[in-house]
């Protein structure tokens, strides 16, 4: 029996003009542009419109009624269901934007980070930088099991090692902090960056990207504004990362080869391989999360657990080996997350499926809402002068996190990395710019007693 998706086609199409649309607008300015507005969109078309065209394609070509997708079981009519609810959120999220521009002539003119009075780096502020990666590196490498497994098996999820995957992060400031400063920039700046995302990219592609995508917030609102066509070519780098090095890291990881031998092997099943395919079963949830938790509610199961669980974030900051101690209570209160947690069909579940299961479709809808508001937020705190650019500068990419995963998640663990790895590096400049400020005062005092 032939499966009519006429209306659920044309819904999914809708949503892919309007986020189009928005990412579009911007794209096409002649100046000002919100790249927020261009990366947020783009990064929801991918992840869950994406996956909802892919998933419904999967309904069409099998003829099946349900589907499993890794760990999310639902129907096709639970599929239309989430196809609907997604196409309320992308609205609230366009009209949230449309509304904030509205209120724009009551927000101060923004204008462009200035240059801020910082000492620049010293050579003992790169021995220091130099020390802190390959320290870390190495003991990174080692927690993988070392240099041959780091390569041969990239992606590992091991514990403990999630604390050097962020401390490694302290490599990148050197280019970005110089770049928000307006500083001249060396070949020393550019290797730190280059290192840790290289380090960073063999155990997380997504924080991999995420580097990248602070290196270009801070050229687009601090240096030059990107032009249309360099934002189309910073595309190529991030489809490498998330397509190109994901498939060899499956290969890799799968058959325990490495270089052009895992090639070899991606050639030879190259005929069955679709890369869309891949990536939509067993890469990201934006859509199918929705749908399995949907599913749940359907079987009467779902509880909404009004975002306790999302407190569960404080447990990462306690080492591993003490979080599982089972002599400990930490597991205690992990269990009693775990059990109030709505769904855990995902393995790592969206915001859109969160906030649905914390406060059902409303929820839902004012997560959307909050999306669209940090959109043209962080657009115009990025340019404004004020004590606290950097910060937003730094923390903004995580709104793109909110879309993968949990946006207070992002915030409270990545975003806090990275500002702790940042003051750990910037703390030599304070120490120097004390003495700096010493020296200054001690030759004032000088010159009067000479006087």
């Amino acid at each position: 029996m032939a499966i009519d998706l006429s209306f659920d086609w044309l819904w999914l199409y809708f949503q892919i003009f309007i986020l189009v649309y928005i990412a579009g607008r911007e794209l096409l300015k002649r100046n000002n542009r919100n790249l927020f507005a261009i990366l947020v969109p783009l990064t929801i078309l991918i992840l869950v419109q994406g996956q909802a065209w892919w998933v419904f394609k999967q309904f069409e070509i099998t003829k099946q009624t349900q589907l499993q997708i890794v760990m999310n079981i639902f129907s096709l009519d639970i599929a239309r269901t989430a196809n609907i609810y997604l196409g309320m959120g992308v609205i609230s999220y366009f009209f949230t934007i449309l509304i904030f521009k509205n209120l724009r002539p009551q927000i101060k003119t923004p204008t462009l980070l200035s240059s801020i009075s910082l000492p620049k780096p010293t050579r003992s502020s790169y021995i220091f930088a130099g020390i802190w990666t390959l320290s870390i590196a190495i003991l990174l490498i080692n927690k993988v099991g070392g240099l041959e497994s780091a390569i041969n098996k990239p992606g590992q999820m091991i514990g403990g090692q999630t604390v050097f995957i962020l401390a490694i992060g302290l490599a990148k400031w050197p280019l970005i902090l110089k770049i928000i400063r307006k500083q001249k920039i060396n070949i020393i700046d550019i290797s730190f960056f280059i290192v840790a995302v290289l380090i960073t990219l063999f155990n997380s592609r997504f924080l991999a990207v995420f580097a990248l995508l602070q290196l270009w917030i801070a050229l687009n609102y601090c240096r030059k504004e990107i032009s249309p066509r360099k934002i189309l070519l910073m595309t190529i780098p991030l489809i490498g990362i998330l397509f190109v090095f994901g498939i060899y890291r499956d290969f890799a990881y799968k058959y325990g080869t490495t270089g052009f031998e895992a090639a070899k092997i991606y050639s030879e099943s190259s005929i069955d391989f679709d890369a869309l395919d891949w990536f939509y079963r067993h890469n990201v949830e934006g859509f199918t999360g929705l749908a399995g938790l949907l599913n749940k509610r359907e079987a009467g199961g779902l509880e909404y657990d009004f975002g306790i669980s999302e407190f569960s974030i404080f447990l990462n900051y306690i080492p591993n080996s003490i979080r599982n101690n089972p002599d400990l209570f930490f597991v205690d209160i992990s269990n009693f997350f775990r059990d109030i947690t709505p769904y855990t069909g995902s393995v790592v579940p969206s915001g859109i499926e969160l906030s649905f299961g914390h406060f059902g479709l409303i929820g839902m809808l004012l997560y959307f809402s909050l999306l669209g508001f940090l959109t043209a937020y962080f657009h115009y705190k990025a340019k404004k002068i004020g004590p606290h650019q950097v910060t937003i500068l730094l923390l903004s990419v995580q709104l793109l996190s909110g879309v993968r995963g949990s946006l207070f998640g992002a915030l409270m663990f990545f975003g806090l990395a990275d500002l702790v790895t940042m003051w750990i590096y910037r703390i030599k400049f304070k120490i120097q710019k004390t003495k700096i400020s010493t020296s200054s005062s001690l030759n004032k005092i000088e010159n009067h007693e000479i006087k």
